[in-house]
């Protein structure tokens, strides 16, 4: 049966990031790259991946350390310091250093579903948050790993999109290595509670949906270019989770930050954390830009898969979290299941 698929967010990253035809190659010279061109271009790539590795497991282990261990309890908060910064770095990007071409919204429908994947990141990103303080990092990455199934399932629901059933078949081994490493979790007795579970699944949904409707927003009839889609989306999104953080978290920062729960650790290192942790959001998601339109979707999904192995090694050295053999059998079933999804995307594109 032939795939009758609508490409998925990665896809549609490295499509709508990567140069025109007309920008390419501008003095009009041999597209085939030269050695001396090609060794840049490669350490250019090497930099990136060391620069993504970096950010995102700064960003996780940095939020476990202030949510879990520092008490900045405010997952909402910290998603609309995440969201901001990106709206300030997007806008340096786009306008002032004008690396990227800027677009408007084209339409009013358009600019609704921009609101909707709005809702839909910040929400993922609030249960990823809030799970943090419930749970431990590796299971969050065991969990997280599971994402391509989603991604078939929501795709499916809202937008028809078909696969063959060999990848259908490979979403069955990752979810059966999601339902393995959470029983090894919750036999081990540490760094696993029910609550920490739904919050984490409900991430690991919105993440999926998020990434089927961001593929569609970026190939659609209006479509946008990532770096602009990203700066809409963001704002529409601080400006929701401001509100929200004011509602909801607002009495509660003002009397956390009177309070001596931060005590034992120095005011500054909250302080440099709460700026540096948002940064290094914006730079892990510019990375990722960069490495999808520097490679393929497929070769970004195996460096993201290695950059969890790397942040469950660094949770565990850093925050003491264990992995049992069970839970970790379970992990390593559902990476060969997403290498398998991974070969069988490649077969059918």
């Amino acid at each position: 049966m032939k795939d009758r698929r609508v490409p998925v967010a990665d896809d549609a990253v490295r499509l709508a990031v990567g140069p025109g035809p007309s920008q390419k190659y501008p003095e009009g010279g041999d597209p085939r790259p030269g050695p001396a061109r090609k060794g840049q271009e490669i350490l250019k790539f090497l930099g990136m991946v060391i620069v993504y590795y970096s950010s995102n497991s700064f960003v996780i282990l940095t939020n476990k350390q202030l949510v879990s261990h520092m008490g900045f309890n405010f997952p909402i908060t910290l998603t609309c310091m995440h969201m901001t910064t990106i709206v300030l770095f997007s806008s340096l990007i786009i306008d002032v250093l004008q690396a990227f071409e800027k677009q408007a919204v084209a339409s009013e429908k358009q600019r609704r579903s921009i609101r909707w994947l709005a809702i839909q990141f910040a929400v993922s990103l609030i249960c990823g948050n809030w799970s943090l303080r419930f749970i431990d990092v590796s299971y969050m990455e065991m969990v997280g790993a599971t994402t391509p199934f989603f991604v078939c399932i929501l795709g499916f629901v809202f937008f028809g999109t078909l696969y063959s059933n060999r990848v259908y078949a490979s979403c069955v081994v990752i979810v059966g290595g999601g339902f393995l490493s959470t029983y090894g979790k919750a036999s081990g007795g540490k760094g696993f509670t029910v609550i920490g579970l739904v919050l984490l699944l409900a991430a690991t949904f919105f993440r999926g949906l998020k990434t089927v409707w961001q593929g569609h927003l970026l190939q659609g009839e209006e479509k946008l270019s990532s770096p602009n889609l990203l700066r809409y989306m963001a704002t529409d999104a601080a400006v929701i989770l401001l509100a929200l953080a004011l509602a909801v978290e607002g009495r509660g920062l003002l009397a956390w930050l009177r309070s001596d729960e931060s005590s034992g650790y120095p005011f500054w290192q909250l302080a440099a954390l709460l700026v540096v942790n948002p940064m290094s959001a914006y730079c892990a998601n510019y990375s990722q830009f960069v490495l999808i339109q520097h490679s393929s979707a497929l070769t970004f999904q195996v460096i993201g898969n290695t950059k969890g192995v790397l942040n469950v090694i660094c949770s565990m050295l850093i925050f003491g979290d264990f992995v049992n053999p069970t839970a970790a059998a379970g992990y390593a079933t559902t990476l060969l299941g997403v290498a398998w999804y991974i070969r069988e995307k490649r077969r059918s594109q």
